[in-house]
């Protein structure tokens, strides 16, 4: 019986749970405050900006020019985020002819991309503890 209780003793010493971590997001420079904003937080750099299996999705209702949502329950790591601002709430980053996007949207580290999508060094930001970002959506 000793021996049960041990075992479980030192079981649950290794098993430590995981220190989660939360981003205070602030997005500025929007335009109309309505719709949502879809916000696509990456860990993976080969997924990002448009791969289907983000680390986490957020959708967040636009009521005003700017404002400030959590990002909670993040694992300390390196993220790279996508965000776009879906004024028309249909579930799409909607494009034009070239494909550029013809709603508002920004990345971590507010990096402007030129000729081509980001890459996930560009946009990486280490989340070591919590943090406060800004991104200024590009139009």
């Amino acid at each position: 019986m000793k021996l049960i209780i041990i075992f479980f003793i030192l079981l649950g010493s290794l098993i430590q749970p995981k220190e989660l971590v939360n981003i205070k997001l602030q997005v500025t420079n929007i335009e109309n405050p309505k719709g949502v904003m879809v916000i696509r937080v990456f860990n993976n750099p080969s997924s990002f900006p448009r791969g289907a299996n983000p680390y986490k999705i957020y959708k967040v209702k636009v009521t005003s020019k700017t404002f400030i949502t959590n990002l909670k329950g993040l694992e300390k790591n390196t993220y790279a985020i996508s965000i776009y601002h879906d004024v028309n709430s249909d579930n799409t980053c909607n494009l034009n002819f070239f494909g550029m996007p013809i709603e508002r949207f920004g990345f971590s580290k507010n990096f402007k991309p030129k000729l081509s999508a980001p890459s996930f060094n560009d946009c990486s930001i280490d989340v070591k503890q919590d943090i406060s970002i800004t991104i200024e959506l590009i139009d």
